[in-house]
């Protein structure tokens, strides 16, 4: 994977031949970063400048553009209509993807999701017993999860991890806040490389909300979700710190993970996995989902 360039002071990122150039208007500092070495470029600023020539070469480069709100949560990103010539076609195969098909997919997420909420009390609790109920509750995942045993998981898992006090949601506690903004950094990648591929995000596999633009992506972030969790634990709850560090969360991206039995950055990781997905719609073999596994004994 290539380089997160995180903007957050007052800049002006223009082109300079092969390269963004970053001029800071305060110290009149001035970089250059190639485009080949550059994967991710989020604005997390509103006082910022950009050329129009800017989006122009990200694109080209399939350097993915996101931009953040004054709450620092993702509003907008640049999507490339490039290398979509099928879309019609994989529209067509998304829509005709039938029911159980979805259900075998999802039972699939939702157990990797599970065994990486296993390794994450793992590596950060000194707990040996909620690791082992949360594995002996992955295998009993049917088709759909028509039992609901993530919820029930996820009731195991956060008082574990975050104490018994913890309550999962939109909160105003600086854990919640934490785990909000990197789930929404997770989520606009995922986004970003669903439409890359030519994919519908609004067309999911277990959310189906007709008022939601997301759906694909609120499925397969699913296993990614304790990458987040892991990061909030070592660097805001463990430390007790009351500052939220969107630098370091943006950084889940550069996380290591197992997937298809190879290291790989999570950002490379989610391009894997959408292109699993794609291969699952066009050989209708759910056999074919690669999913990301925390790496068990730490990074």
């Amino acid at each position: 994977m290539r380089n997160i360039v995180y903007v957050e002071n007052r800049q002006v990122v223009t082109v300079k031949k092969y390269s963004l150039r970053f001029f800071n208007m305060v110290t009149k500092e001035e970089r250059f970063i190639p485009f080949e070495d550059i994967d991710y470029l989020i604005f997390d600023t509103g006082s910022s400048l950009f050329s129009e020539k800017l989006v122009e070469k990200c694109i080209e480069n399939r350097i993915s553009l996101l931009f953040l709100d004054r709450k620092h949560t993702p509003v907008a990103a640049y999507e490339s209509i490039y290398g979509q010539e099928n879309r019609l076609d994989t529209l067509k195969k998304q829509f005709k993807a039938t029911s159980r098909f979805k259900r075998r997919i999802w039972r699939k997420i939702v157990i990797a999701k599970i065994q990486n909420q296993a390794i994450c009390i793992e590596q950060n609790c000194n707990d040996e017993e909620t690791p082992y109920l949360l594995r002996d509750v992955s295998q009993k995942v049917t088709e759909g999860d028509g039992k609901d045993y993530e919820s029930y998981a996820a009731r195991k898992y956060f008082p574990i991890l975050f104490g018994k006090n913890f309550k999962r949601g939109r909160h105003s506690d600086i854990v919640n806040a934490g785990l909000n903004y990197g789930y929404a950094i997770l989520r606009s990648v995922i986004r970003n490389e669903l439409i890359m591929h030519a994919l519908e995000p609004s067309f999911g596999i277990h959310h189906v909300s007709v008022n939601n633009p997301y759906n694909l992506s609120d499925d397969l972030i699913e296993p990614f979700r304790p990458f987040v969790d892991s990061l909030v634990f070592e660097n805001i709850y463990d430390k007790g710190t009351n500052e939220l560090d969107k630098k370091m969360l943006v950084g889940v991206l550069m996380e290591r993970c197992v997937i298809d039995g190879k290291v790989y950055r999570l950002g490379d990781a989610i391009r894997k996995t959408v292109e699993s997905y794609l291969r699952c719609l066009n050989t209708n073999a759910i056999s074919d989902i690669l999913l990301p596994q925390m790496i068990e004994g730490g990074r």
